[in-house]
């Protein structure tokens, strides 16, 4: 079942997903842990993790929001600014007691979940980051391919199977009228375009799953981003590319759930 959160530019269509394997409760009586999933650019929040849920939702609580101007979720900030769109996940967050809780993105939503971290909208107690960058600017990730959906490496007709992750909820005709053409629009100052050092200030485990021949975003931005964080390890996906949630989602599952597990003591890949 769906629920909506109202923001400044429409409403957020999420899920909240109770554990399936609840553990027992605390003297507290404190809730399970939550965790937040943020999808992919022109994905949506089924889309991109339903093939996770099943191990991730086991003893979390899942907050599973479609990001402004995706799938349900009616309106987006203008120009798709990304520290708009943070801003919106951030007051759902704490609308729905999950802004300490952890925190997980993937491309575009590991850009969101940085900048949630990093303008201190929300206080996870974790964070994981999934074929994502701290910089879309060219000139400092390496000169990988231009992040244009024509370089994607897709099946036949996958963007038509994208409209219909949208259109039936917010008209014929949006994906290729608006989402698609925003997306192409995008430039470092309205996604993410941080400075390297600004990560070192993220006080928190993180946890970094990167494609080893990822076509946007080089390993080596992946490693950066190690080396920078307090608390960090990187899991490289031998032979993969950019789309890890979707060719390798067990092998994520698998990697966040030891994660989650294993709390905050360090044990870097790097």
């Amino acid at each position: 079942m769906f629920r909506t959160f109202d923001t400044d530019t429409g409403a957020i269509a999420y899920q909240l997903l109770e554990p399936t394997e609840p553990t027992e409760p605390t003297a507290g009586g404190a809730p399970p842990p939550s965790l937040t999933l943020l999808h992919n650019f022109m994905s949506s929040g089924r889309a991109a993790w339903a093939a996770l849920l099943p191990l991730l939702n086991r003893r979390h609580r899942i907050l599973l929001p479609d990001l402004p101007g995706h799938g349900r979720s009616l309106g987006h900030p203008q120009g798709w600014h990304h520290w708009a769109m943070a801003r919106q996940l951030a007051a759902l967050m704490a609308h729905e007691g999950a802004a300490q809780g952890h925190l997980a993105g993937c491309s575009s939503g590991g850009m969101l979940a940085q900048l949630l971290v990093h303008h201190r909208m929300v206080a996870p107690a974790s964070l994981t980051l999934i074929s994502t960058t701290y910089t879309t600017d060219p000139a400092r990730t390496g000169g990988g391919q231009a992040l244009q959906p024509e370089n994607f490496i897709a099946g036949d007709q996958w963007l038509e199977a994208t409209a219909r992750l949208h259109d039936p909820y917010q008209g014929d005709g949006y994906f290729f009228a608006q989402l698609l053409p925003g997306f192409k629009a995008l430039r470092p100052d309205d996604s993410i375009n941080l400075p390297l050092q600004a990560l070192a200030a993220f006080n928190l485990p993180v946890c970094i799953i990167h494609g080893e021949r990822d076509e946007f975003f080089p390993l080596s931005v992946a490693q950066e981003m190690a080396a920078t964080l307090p608390d960090a390890r990187l899991h490289a996906i031998p032979k993969q590319t950019h789309a890890l949630l979707f060719r390798r989602p067990w092998q994520v599952a698998e990697l966040i759930e030891a994660f989650l597990a294993e709390g905050s003591a360090p044990t870097p890949d790097r």
